[in-house]
């Protein structure tokens, strides 16, 4: 027996179609790209700038010390001109000090012959650093003593004193010592006690 069915064969199950997507992911996805590559142009703008200011900080470093190693060299070239001025003025000095070492010789010669007295001569002389020792030989005691005046009153011996005397036959014997100041120093003492001495002027009434 031929069986016929003419209902209509039962349709497959259709294939699950796939799940849509979740309603805005695709927005998500655009956001978050946005978002990266904003920051990837943060991070380079950042990175782009403290280049710059790192560049600008070598520059100025470099600017720098280009300067220090000039006022460097400015500063050698102070220190030796100071130290060869320092040198020269250091050499007048001693020229200028040999120069009146050897004027004060003649100088003092020179006043102890205008000092000396009658009946009274010299035996010995000596002068270090300008600490003077005379010793001689004088009639009396009174010879001796203008003969002190004498070297005291001249500004270049501003002290004499009498160390020792002695009784020899006829004469008598001394020893003194004094200090020789130099003619520079004997004109300004000499000065001062012009100055000194001259009477003040009286106000006028």
């Amino acid at each position: 027996m031929i069986r016929i069915n003419l209902l209509a064969p039962d349709r497959k199950a259709a294939k699950k179609k796939a799940a849509p997507s979740a309603p805005g992911a695709l927005q998500a996805y655009l956001i978050l790209g946005f978002f990266i590559l904003g920051a990837a142009a943060l991070c380079l703008v950042g990175y782009l700038w403290k280049s710059a200011t790192i560049s600008d900080l070598n520059k100025k470093i470099t600017a720098a010390e280009t300067k220090k190693k000039s006022l460097q060299a400015i500063e050698k070239q102070v220190q030796d001109f100071e130290k060869k001025k320092a040198e020269l003025e250091n050499k007048k000095g001693v020229l200028a000090k040999l120069k009146a070492d050897q004027r004060a010789p003649v100088h003092m010669l020179d006043e102890i012959s205008k000092a000396l007295p009658d009946f009274v001569w010299l035996t010995a002389l000596d002068e270090t650093n300008g600490n003077v020792k005379i010793a001689g030989q004088a009639v009396s005691l009174s010879q001796v003593a203008d003969f002190m005046t004498g070297l005291q009153r001249s500004g270049y011996f501003p002290t004499m004193e009498l160390e020792s005397s002695k009784q020899v036959d006829t004469t008598v014997a001394f020893n003194l010592s004094g200090r020789f100041q130099s003619p520079e120093a004997a004109a300004r003492q000499k000065e001062l006690e012009a100055k000194a001495a001259a009477p003040s002027a009286a106000p006028k009434k």
